[in-house]
């Protein structure tokens, strides 16, 4: 089998650059601003029948090979770890690391959030205006029912084709791994034909992913022409703390506890670490989904870190749909955030640490697909008494947060592999870059 191809993340990056310049560059000149913005139909057509749709095609070819990939990857992982302790031992790291970093993030969150208070001193009139803009879509969002049974059932799917055909990831996860371990109790020659059969379909989902970011640098203008062109920079003016404590704290998780734990129990240089990752992030940025990013951050941890494979197929799957600090981080700012809007008195401490619990744990319960996560966020918010519906007020902006705490959730999972791998003695440590002396 011929090499991989590079992934093209400069073209990428290119396309994100110009479909938000050529973008905001529309949104200035043809659409008129106001609450609701004025879009003309010409602008809108485009959009509905160029755009979304080119950027959709690029995306679903991502999608189409997530299950079989995670579970391909999962499933061979663990039979290439070897012993049923090794496999407990590396899913115990690995779980325990993504639960500590949600829950560090949540904790920034609500901090953040305590101190700069963005949620107080929006005009009421701008607050209908935008639940009348956005109220639809938030009512057509199914609302999500987390009680300790349906989280159960989603951890152990009845029937795994239905887990795959709903993707129901916890579920296709849950599968996964009790095949790989029944393959390690297998006699070798009966599990061998079953372990190359996974390994082929791995394989070939690659494949697929390949053909599909050839179109990746144009599906990406698209969908960030589309955002771009029909909200600007008008929502996210008028959410600017908001939008500011979320990024914030983003920063601060995926900038500084993020690589620092990576230097402390690796010793990796943080620049090293980042420049390594580089194409993950801007295809994690641009897809605003961890499985759609997937597929790139296993070459990157083979090729980039050495990671080896048994190592990288289990931790990363994982990740795709565990390890999501972002998501609790901006979880908890929205969820605090919303209720100073709404409520007139501010959360007690207990209901700030349930705010927290919850936050973690449905951020681990959300898709790892673009706007996962706001199903189960408007449940929170009913935790708390705050109105589900009001998510509307931060729905026009999230296409932009959700870029960048997708891109957090994916530091997160590339974090993860080199720590695991790393304690497990099985990291190849890359050596910083350094310029040779000028004559």
């Amino acid at each position: 089998m011929s090499a991989d191809p590079p992934v093209p993340h400069t073209r990428i990056l290119a396309g994100l650059l110009l479909g938000a310049m050529a973008g905001c560059l529309v949104n200035v000149v043809f659409v008129e601003p106001g609450l609701p913005p004025l879009i003309p139909p010409w602008l809108r057509w485009i959009n509905a029948n160029i755009a979304e749709p080119v950027g959709q095609v690029f995306l679903r070819l991502l999608f189409v090979t997530v299950v079989p990939l995670v579970f391909a990857s999962l499933a061979v992982g663990v039979t290439q770890i070897g012993s049923l302790g090794a496999v407990g031992r590396v899913g115990a790291k690995t779980i325990g690391y993504f639960l500590l970093t949600s829950t560090m993030a949540a904790i920034i969150g609500i901090v953040l959030v305590n101190l700069v208070e963005p949620g107080r001193g929006l005009p009421d009139e701008t607050i209908a205006e935008l639940q009348r803009t956005y109220g639809g879509d938030a009512a057509r969002r199914k609302k999500a029912d987390f009680t300790v049974l349906e989280f159960v059932k989603q951890i152990v799917p009845s029937n795994p084709i239905s887990a795959a055909a709903h993707l129901e990831m916890l579920g296709i996860i849950t599968f996964a791994l009790l095949v790989g371990i029944g393959l390690t109790r297998l006699e070798p020659h009966k599990a061998e034909l079953m372990k190359r059969l996974l390994e082929a379909m791995g394989e070939l989902m690659v494949t697929i992913i390949q053909l599909a970011m050839r179109l990746a640098p144009y599906g990406v203008f698209c969908l960030i022409f589309k955002t771009a062109s029909e909200f600007g920079f008008d929502l996210l003016k008028l959410l600017g703390q908001y939008a500011a404590v979320v990024l914030v704290g983003l920063a601060i998780q995926g900038g500084l506890i993020l690589p620092l734990f990576v230097k402390v129990l690796t010793g990796i240089n943080p620049v090293t670490f980042f420049t390594k990752i580089r194409a993950s992030i801007v295809t994690a940025f641009s897809t605003s989904s961890s499985n759609a990013t997937l597929p790139t951050n296993l070459r990157v941890a083979q090729t980039e870190f050495r990671a080896p494979i048994p190592i990288a197929g289990f931790v990363l799957p994982l990740g795709a749909t565990m390890c999501m600090a972002g998501t609790a981080l901006f979880e908890g700012v929205t969820v605090m955030f919303l209720a100073q809007v709404f409520l007139p008195e501010a959360l007690s401490i207990g209901d700030q640490v349930l705010v927290v619990i919850l936050c973690v744990l449905t951020a681990v319960g959300a898709a790892g697909v673009p706007g996962g996560s706001i199903p189960l966020l408007m449940l929170v918010l009913a935790s708390i008494g705050v109105e589900p519906g009001a998510i509307a007020l931060i729905l026009g902006i999230d296409r932009i947060l959700d870029m960048s705490r997708t891109t957090v959730n994916n530091i997160g999972d590339m974090s993860a592999v080199v720590i695991v791998a790393s304690s497990e003695g099985m990291l190849d440590r890359p050596e910083p870059v350094v310029e040779p002396p000028k004559a």
